[in-house]
């Protein structure tokens, strides 16, 4: 050490200090302390909580990295990604038993993989110069690009951006594409793990082929052909670099963009004027980078790039069936729910995954629908606006419980992913829901059997008026059997079943948890509280959010399955080529549940047949030679109409309406289209009927009570009231009827008939049938028994059987006419009254949405 420096240490030079004591110590006054002590241990405080506060947060960080960020990054691997050959569908050959090649899938997207070796270096050139120049030196993750993407957030950027080859691989495959900080924290996570495992080569083989490029391209592989016709291992360099070009913004630089985007300077560039731009980019980065020479550089430049075909226009591509579309969307439905794929990742799995996947389809059932659907003169009917009707149907095999096939909607298909109003649209069900939530309960329950009697009469008042009504006028029956309700849609009676026998509660839950239709509990909407949890929606049909032709033909195939409820398939299995080894992904076996008896489904079967018997309301769909039911439904204002019918072989639902609402009229259009197709599916099939199950008696029952009936239901001023009912023997009643009882046998004279010749009404019987007196002539008086029922009147409805009670003819006194003796008048016979002229097969529109015939009153019997 020199002198100089020395002396600034050495003390030497400086007298020794005097140390003092405490008597030699001059008095002072006390000075303040200074400031400078204070700040220091504040801010050695404050510095010492952050270094704990820092410390504190790298160990939470840690603990959540290794919590909740590893376990995901940790899912990822790339062996469940294979896209290395086509992914196939198969449908079983019903002769032979073998499955038979139905199509050969492309997903979405146009996928073709190029090994690594096959992609031209001045492809993977162009791609690394471009997205991630340090992709040879980084372990993944390009910390520098990455600190300044933070950066960029902390200044009121986002953290987009900043990602490497490897990063984009695993965000394009699994579709993780949340903005977020954790969503970075685990794309770098997964990146260094990917790193670690795969080599750089591996890495850049993958993002080539999986890639967006525009056009439906998935990989250099397909879009060289289709954007430059020769496959990828020809491309030029500048082939290359217009390839690459496309990645960052496929609608901007895709060459067949349709997108006009304007320039810095305002001028408008189309697609390939942008390409073009973005090419001469890349081209530069890799001369900057020394990946080409000057030479090459001007050559590439220079050279026209000449395109397969213009902007806008289409490729022809492979079209699939409404079953095919419908297969895609289960399976990946299933592959998500199974797997927690991204929907991205099952897209390229459908594309190039080597799946195989065994079908359900009946190629010749599917065949017919499609052949009847595709002919517009089958359903050409327009609405006030000028849009065409529009259809779709989904028909189950009874025997698997399977879908053999679905078809969307009317017209030739010629797209893909077009709106399936067979699956996809969910419309208001009308009266068809009926057996499903009002007749199968309540005959599950033991409540009510065919031949139980209900009064087809309004159930109460609302807003004012009598409720419900039935279609086409507010006419009424008055007691009407379940049978009969059924077969006409008789609204009252499913209200009144539903009400008094069954429960809102027990119908709602029956319909979700027997019949798998999903109904609204509660929501709100508009402010307003909307639930299925009612009468109206559940005994009538106007559900909240509605159901598909799927839905209705999986739960009224019930009924042809003795009560068996199976969900309708599309396909078998999965399997994926790998290895050489076929792998089962989805095993999709059928499941049986007996969701009713086979009592119930006999039952259901009998009255639904009524349904398409002569005076049902789709007597028009009988199959001839074969067992067929059903149940019409239509909803309010005319907006949606349904048929879903069924044979012992084939359960088929039929929506029609517009793909808006507007009003339809005229006769019910599904009966129609499903009889259609179902009579050419039926061809060449032998006659069937449905099962039948021991322990079955026939009784005969009144048509006014339900009860066993006696010689006085035969003395019916209407006629016999006599019918026969195939029962359960535990189901067969044991009282007789006590609404025709010999209490009830009285003496009319018909004589007073003359007296209204010209009225329309002839229900009005206070005009026409008195008791008999005394001096009435022997050949006007007739006996007669008449129902004694007291019915409990609901505003000013009338029904047409209270003309015939006892209490109402009895009510009128004795014969005004007779009143001595020797004056006779003329006889004339009784007909009974004016049936109408409704159309049994047509439902018309009433309040609340539903579609109920009210038939006119049956004379001489049911």
């Amino acid at each position: 050490m020199s002198e100089q420096n020395h002396s600034i240490y050495d003390n030497s030079q400086y007298p020794p200090r005097q140390r003092q004591t405490r008597a030699d110590r001059t008095p002072r006054k006390k000075k303040p302390r200074r400031g400078g002590r204070m700040w220091l241990k504040i801010l050695g405080t404050l510095a010492l909580i952050g270094i704990t506060t820092g410390a504190l947060l790298c160990c939470f960080g840690a603990v959540y990295i290794k919590t909740v960020i590893m376990p995901i990054a940790q899912q990822f691997r790339i062996e469940d990604f294979d896209a290395s050959e086509n992914s196939v569908m198969y449908y079983e050959d019903r002769s032979t038993g073998e499955y038979k090649e139905l199509v050969t899938l492309l997903s979405s997207t146009n996928s073709t993989w190029v090994d690594f070796e096959d992609i031209p270096e001045d492809l993977k050139n162009a791609a690394i110069a471009i997205e991630d120049r340090r992709f040879e030196s980084h372990h993944g993750v390009d910390w520098l690009r990455t600190a300044r993407a933070v950066m960029a957030m902390f200044t009121g950027g986002d953290i987009m951006g900043g990602s490497t080859i490897t990063q984009q691989l695993i965000k394009n495959l699994t579709d993780y594409n949340e903005t977020t900080v954790k969503r970075k924290i685990v794309e770098i996570c997964r990146a260094m793990e990917f790193d670690k495992n795969y080599t750089k080569d591996f890495t850049l083989e993958w993002y080539l082929n999986i890639i967006p490029l525009g056009s439906g391209c998935e990989g250099v592989g397909a879009a060289a052909l289709e954007y430059f016709g020769k496959p990828v291992g020809e491309l030029s360099l500048a082939e290359c670099a217009s390839l690459i070009s496309i990645t960052n913004n496929p609608s901007k630089y895709g060459p067949y963009s349709p997108a006009r985007v304007a320039t810095e300077s305002g001028e408008v560039w189309t697609a390939k004027q942008w390409n073009k731009w973005r090419q001469e980019n890349v081209l530069y980065q890799m001369l900057d980078q020394k990946m080409i020479t000057r030479e090459e550089y001007d050559t590439a430049v220079a050279e026209e790039l000449v395109f397969s075909r213009e902007e806008g226009e289409s490729e022809e591509g492979t079209i699939y069936s409404w079953y095919e579309e419908q297969v895609i969307s289960d399976v990946k439905a299933d592959l998500i729910a199974q797997y927690g794929y991204s929907e991205t990742m099952v897209e390229r799995m459908l594309a190039r995954g080597g799946l195989r996947i065994y079908t359900c389809v009946d190629p010749d059932v599917q065949a017919a629908a499609e052949a009847v659907y595709e002919n517009r003169a089958n359903l050409n009917y327009t609405s006030a606006s000028g849009a065409e009707m529009q259809s779709a149907i989904t028909i189950i095999d009874n025997r698997t419980g399977d879908a053999a096939a679905i078809v969307g909607r009317v017209g030739e298909k010629t797209g893909n992913r077009w709106k399936n109003f067979a699956t996809d649209t969910y419309r208001q069900p009308g009266s068809s829901i009926k057996p499903l939530s009002v007749y199968a309960p309540a005959v599950e329950l033991g409540l009510v059997t065919p031949g139980t009697v209900i009064d087809d009469y309004p159930y109460e008042m609302m807003n004012g008026s009598p409720w419900p009504i039935n279609s086409g006028s507010a006419r009424y029956r008055g007691l009407t059997t379940v049978r009969y309700g059924v077969a006409q849609s008789v609204n009252t009676v499913a209200v009144r079943v539903l009400s008094d026998y069954v429960g809102v509660d027990k119908s709602f839950q029956f319909v979700e948890e027997r019949f798998k239709i999903d109904l609204v509990d509660n929501i709100v909407v508009d402010g307003k509280n909307k639930t299925d949890k009612a009468r109206s929606p559940l005994s009538m049909g106007g559900l909240t959010d509605g159901v598909s032709t799927r839905d209705m033909a999986e739960a009224y195939a019930v009924f042809p399955s003795d009560g068996i409820y199976r969900e309708s398939r599309t396909y078998t299995k999965v399997t994926q080529i790998t290895s050489g080894m076929e792998v089962t992904l989805l095993d999709n076996q059928s499941t049986k549940e007996q969701v009713i008896q086979a009592r119930t489904a006999y039952y259901m079967n009998s009255m639904l047949q009524g349904v398409t018997t002569s005076g049902g309301t789709a007597s028009n769909a009988t199959i001839s030679g074969m067992a067929t039911a059903g149940k019409t439904g239509t909803t309010s204002n005319n907006y949606d109409r349904w048929f879903v019918g069924y044979t012992p072989y084939y359960t088929a639902a039929v929506w029609t309406g517009y793909e808006y609402n507007e009003k339809m009229s005229g006769a019910n259009r599904a009966v129609s289209m499903w009889k259609l197709v179902m009579s050419e599916i039926h061809k060449g099939l032998a006659s069937k009927g449905f099962s039948t199950p021991e322990g079955l008696t026939t009784v005969t029952l009144c048509l006014d009570s339900g009860l066993l009936a006696t010689e006085y239901c035969e003395m019916d001023p209407r006629g016999s009231r006599v019918t026969s009912e195939r029962l359960f023997s535990d189901d067969a009643p044991t009282e007789a009827c006590a609404c025709h009882t010999a209490s009830g046998v009285v003496a009319v004279c018909t004589a007073q008939e003359e007296t209204v010749e010209n009225t329309e009404n002839t229900e009005k019987m206070d005009e026409v049938w008195h008791l008999a007196g005394e001096y009435c002539p022997e050949e006007s008086v007739k006996q007669y028994c008449l129902p004694d029922y007291n019915r409990q009147p609901v505003g000013g409805a009338v029904a047409a059987d209270s003309a015939y009670f006892y209490s109402t003819i009895s009510g009128y006194g004795t014969c005004t006419i007779h009143t001595q003796p020797g004056i006779l008048f003329p006889f004339w016979p009784f007909d009974g009254p004016d049936e109408g002229t409704g159309d049994p097969e047509e439902e018309g529109p009433f309040d609340g949405g539903q579609d109920d015939h009210q038939d006119p009153l049956e004379w001489g019997g049911h």
